[in-house]
């Protein structure tokens, strides 16, 4: 058997292909049925991303049936799963302390991100089928929605993660949300869903629509960063500073301080964005001064994927966060509307489907 793929040649040049699915002994392989785009998706496709060999297959949000089974595959042929991106060998020390990343494969061993020279090449969701490694964790997901809403499982389960977990978020407690991209929108609900009273988004001016959004889904507010004063806003809004502050920014690396500056003395800082490699000029003081909890937050949980896969058959808002689709022939285009190239009206998400 044969499978068509989208192969990224180089940074900006997707080049279709197609690649032999070889017998899986001890893995299987994924009959793909649709394939979300993140933002780290968006930097490897502009050659932004850092330790990525080309060409490979991107995409690592995941949703698909089993189409061939090995013994370490727990269910059936057949059955509908997403694919967590990490692949995890268990062995070297980031398994062991249970991070969110594993050093088993080099120069990374995460779907979407490994170099079709690793046999037998196909590592992305950019293609017809994917190997499921013996490693991978997949998680059944529910045959009643649309294959490009349950993609939003990924955003869904780190949302989950950064939001509850990783603060360990208390019922009753407040929490603002510096950015309202997918996973920013993630966060939202799954703050909402733990409990939290008051929860606040921010975004700017051409994140109108996702604002907009957030507070179809409960945000207690919404505000426009470039036009509004945040701390104001807050202000008028909770009456106090938030326990919680998550940092789900595009590159921005003067959103950390805004969150160091506004989390209440004793609060926790959550960070999950990346700042393009450039160096900031990091006073730590406030972190001392306000006894700040500050901790580095990428992907997301076993705990959070078994959250999110039951949260995606009771939550029919899910079905309005992915607001595009192209076909596999058109994958530059939905890299370009996940950048925003395309215009930032109505944008939510994106996804590739089959």
């Amino acid at each position: 058997m044969q499978a068509r793929a989208m192969l990224l040649v180089e940074p900006r040049h997707f080049a279709p292909t197609t690649l032999e699915l070889t017998p899986a002994e001890e893995g299987g392989w994924l009959a793909v049925e649709a394939t979300g785009i993140s933002g780290v998706d968006v930097q490897l496709w502009k050659g932004e991303a850092p330790d990525i060999i080309y060409p490979l297959v991107p995409g690592h949000q995941i949703v698909g049936r089993v189409a061939v089974k090995g013994p370490s595959i727990p269910y059936p042929v057949g059955t509908r799963v997403v694919v967590e991106p990490t692949i995890r060998c268990g062995i070297c020390m980031r398994c062991q302390l249970n991070l969110s990343t594993c050093s088993g494969r080099k120069p990374t061993n995460s779907y979407g991100r490994i170099p079709s020279s690793e046999p037998p090449g196909l590592w992305g969701g950019m293609a017809e089928y994917v190997y499921l490694d013996p490693n991978a964790r997949l998680h059944p997901v529910t045959d009643d929605v649309p294959a490009e809403v349950a993609t939003f499982v990924h955003p869904l389960a780190t949302g989950y993660t950064w939001a509850v977990e990783l603060p360990a978020l208390q019922p009753g407690e407040s929490v603002l949300i510096l950015g309202p991209g997918p996973r920013g929108l993630a966060c939202l609900i799954a703050a909402k869903a733990a409990g939290a009273s008051w929860v606040g988004i921010t975004g700017l001016t051409h994140d109108r629509d996702r604002l907009e959004l957030a507070k179809k889904l409960g945000a207690d507010m919404a505000v426009d960063a470039e036009t509004d004063d945040i701390a104001a806003e807050i202000a008028s809004h909770l009456g106090r500073r938030p326990d919680v502050v998550i940092d789900v920014t595009s590159d921005d690396p003067e959103a950390l301080f805004t969150a160091l500056d506004l989390v209440r003395t004793g609060g926790r800082v959550i960070l999950a964005s990346t700042k393009g490699n450039r160096a900031l000029h990091f006073l730590s003081d406030v972190i001392v001064a306000k006894q700040l909890t500050l901790k580095g937050a990428i992907s997301a949980t076993l705990v959070g994927y078994q959250w999110a896969t039951k949260q995606l058959e009771s939550d029919p808002r899910i079905d309005d966060l992915v607001s595009h689709q192209f076909p596999l022939s058109e994958v530059a285009r939905a890299m370009q509307a996940a950048a925003g190239l395309l215009g930032r009206d109505e944008l939510i998400s994106v996804a590739v489907t089959f």
